[in-house]
């Protein structure tokens, strides 16, 4: 067992969610994001979204790219006040994926999030980041603060990041 997933197990027994943090891949509380340096304030609600490999599968780069695309297009088509690019990934190994943090509502979110086959998104509530399942909103667990998850980046680095993913 993984220290992260271990501290994340004592923690839940704690608050007795157990059973709600079994079925989350433990990675999901590791990821950090990486964002541009902000030109205004990062929302303290919205949702982030990945249209990469689900966990624990892999898909080639160019399918990933292409499925970012179309998560992208969907996006810009629904109602919403903000769309900013982000990069999740794990401090513990190699993983990263492009992402979408949007305004929108979490039955929304998790509704475009099955249609590109994810099994869960992040919600942000009140600055608070969670874990959400998207084939049953009620499947939550809390993750931490989202701003001690975020590390700023220089556009150019950002660009760099997008383009090797």
């Amino acid at each position: 067992m993984s220290v992260v997933y271990g501290c994340v197990l004592a923690r839940a027994k704690k608050t007795n969610i157990l059973s709600i943090l079994d079925s989350f891949h433990p990675a999901y509380y590791c990821t950090r994001f990486c964002i541009q340096k902000p030109q205004r304030a990062v929302p303290d609600r919205g949702v982030i979204l990945s249209a990469f490999a689900t966990t624990g599968e892999v898909w080639p780069p160019e399918i990933n790219r292409l499925a970012d695309a179309r998560l992208e297009s969907e996006l810009r088509r629904l109602d919403h006040k903000f769309l900013i690019r982000m990069i999740g990934y794990c401090p513990t190994d190699d993983h990263a994926e492009a992402s979408w943090l949007a305004d929108l509502d979490g039955s929304t979110a998790c509704q475009v999030g099955l249609r590109f086959h994810q099994d869960a998104l992040y919600l942000i509530e009140q600055g608070e980041l969670y874990i959400v399942r998207c084939s049953d909103p009620t499947q939550r667990s809390y993750v931490a603060s989202f701003a001690q998850r975020l590390d700023w980046i220089e556009p150019e680095a950002m660009c760099q990041r997008l383009e090797s993913h």
